[in-house]
């Protein structure tokens, strides 16, 4: 007897309820007006062997996976709690077909019942499955196999085979998404900085900044980030790093350009964000929290600094208006912020204490909350915060869970309500704003290892068809000759009357200059801008 497997089917209304079913390992049937009943075939079938239920959602045209029936169905008054019901009937009728077995059923008998999942493509593959289209040619007594009705039993080879089926093309799925998930790993570039040995905080700060330095640009500043950065740190707290550089001129200025911001994988053991000068400014006059406190840190915890991060730090209180503001609000109640924290207690009525994820909450939210109140009061940003310092000490209880969660939220809203007070009072983005960041930024590009530009002196102009490299200066004819000596330097528009028809204008110096030892960071530019070919000829030369 132990031998002995029967096979039914099984129409799930739609995807919620075979969803349920999945989570709960609980599925029903519901006694017809004329017997034999659903729960009397099944209770049989259980006793005589084993029973395999094949799941099919309606209108889906495909099979959704099976389970074994494990326990006979019995009477539950409580069904709601189960959550997970047979609206096979309802849902029939709805779409105008099947109407004997819903007009056979009595509506309030359910039996329930417990599964064991064996194949299920909804958790792995959503509303993908096994297409019908698989299934046409298999018969049952009745017919086709894809008009079977809901708790039909199909023959043992039939259910067996569709089962196959099903294992098949379940493997398949997986092995086409492990292949483009391998695919996607493959494609994705190796990190800056990967730290694969546990090495201490001072030797990943060196080897992450020389590396910045090798391999990107000059470092304008370096700090720490995360709990370091506001003295929060615990011993188990990670190494954070927050660096902005000015990239290379090469790199600015070739077909390469820099990436604006660099950031670890997920799967690193160092968390770093590497910032160029032209996004961090982006940030800064954006509002954002974490580039804005990096100009309010003690330089006594700075790992690296320059002289331009001091001149940028001398206009700090610029970037303590409304978008600063906004952005501290936003993270402090937002999804990640009080929206999550009230989710969380409406998910644990009657909790009274916090957990250790709602304290790691609770304490972003009013760490937050404490650096908007310093904009809100036009306040320098306290980001460091002291030993000893009434905030640090609120912090640090609610991280260790000293608070209760009433207490809690009652930090939260009272700090909420100060800043609510004087929202009105906080200064909006300015054009000075603007224009010191502007200013600033410009001066790092044009400052001393910027890329100067020097005018040709000695030069001319050639007109050919060929090439330069198909053909010799002998070979082509000359348009323009300048002659000019140094410390002079040629005007900066020239116009050149020329009676050449040619593809080419060529371009030779003579002109030895000293900077031509440093070509990868200046250069001399010559830039052809307009070229008349019909009417009056001229070219015209920009130096």
């Amino acid at each position: 007897m132990a031998d002995v497997v029967q096979y039914f089917v099984v129409k799930c209304a739609n995807f919620p309820s075979l969803k349920t079913c999945i989570r709960s390992e609980k599925w029903a049937c519901k006694d017809r007006v004329n017997p034999p009943h659903p729960r009397e075939v099944l209770t049989r079938a259980l006793e005589n062997g084993k029973v395999v239920l094949i799941f099919s959602v309606n209108n889906c045209h495909g099979w959704h996976g099976y389970a074994e029936m494990l326990t006979p169905p019995e009477k539950d008054d409580n069904r709601q709690e189960n959550g997970c019901v047979d609206e096979v009937g309802e849902s029939l009728a709805k779409n105008g077909f099947d109407q004997t077995e819903k007009s056979t059923c009595l509506v309030d008998h359910w039996h329930y019942f417990k599964v064991k999942w064996i194949t299920v493509f909804a958790q792995d593959f959503g509303e993908q499955c096994l297409s019908s289209k698989y299934t046409e040619d298999m018969l049952i007594d009745s017919g086709p196999l894809n008009k079977s009705r809901n708790w039909q039993e199909i023959p043992q080879t039939v259910g067996q085979n569709l089962c196959s089926l099903m294992d098949k093309f379940y493997a398949e799925l997986r092995e086409k998404r492990e292949l483009k998930l391998k695919e996607e790993l493959e494609r994705i570039p190796p990190p800056f900085y990967d730290s694969q040995e546990t090495v201490s905080g001072d030797d990943t700060w060196k080897t992450i900044v020389n590396k910045v330095e090798e391999d990107l640009g000059k470092i304008i500043l370096a700090c720490p980030f995360g709990s370091q950065r506001y003295n929060l740190c615990t011993p188990e707290s990670d190494t954070d790093m927050f660096i902005v550089y000015q990239a290379k001129t090469k790199d600015v200025l070739g077909f390469n350009p820099p990436k604006q911001t660099i950031k670890n994988s997920e799967h690193q053991k160092c968390d770093y964000t590497i910032h160029e000068i032209h996004r961090f400014a982006e940030l800064l006059l954006s509002g954002d929290p974490r580039c804005v406190e990096t100009l309010f840190l003690p330089t006594e915890i700075m790992v690296r600094t320059s002289t331009e991060w001091q001149e940028l730090r001398a206009g700090r209180k610029h970037f303590l208006n409304k978008e600063c503001l906004s952005k501290y609000l936003r993270d402090a109640q937002g999804s990640k912020g009080t929206k999550q924290l009230q989710k969380l207690c409406a998910e644990h009525p009657g909790m009274t204490k916090l957990t250790k994820k709602m304290c790691k909450l609770v304490y972003v939210i009013v760490r937050l909350l404490q650096n908007a109140r310093n904009v809100a009061y036009g306040e320098d940003l306290q980001v460091y915060r002291e030993n000893g310092s009434p905030d640090r000490q609120v912090l640090m209880a609610i991280r260790q869970g000293d608070f209760p969660l009433q207490q809690a939220w009652q930090i939260i809203q009272e700090l909420e309500k100060v800043i609510q007070e004087r929202t009105d009072l906080v200064p909006e983005k300015t054009k000075d704003c603007v224009e010191f960041t502007e200013s600033w930024l410009l001066k790092l590009r044009d400052g001393p290892s910027a890329w100067k530009q020097y005018r040709f002196r000695q030069f001319y102009l050639d007109a050919s068809n060929l090439s330069a490299t198909q053909t010799t200066t002998s070979q082509r004819t000359r348009c323009y000759t300048d002659n000019t000596t140094a410390p002079d330097l040629p005007t900066n528009i020239i116009d050149i009357p020329c009676k050449q028809t040619a593809r080419y204008v060529i371009v030779e110096t003579t002109y030895d200059a000293p900077e031509d030892d440093y070509l990868d960071e200046h250069g001399a530019i010559l830039e052809i801008c307009e070229i008349k070919v019909y009417g009056k000829v001229k070219i015209q030369v920009k130096i």
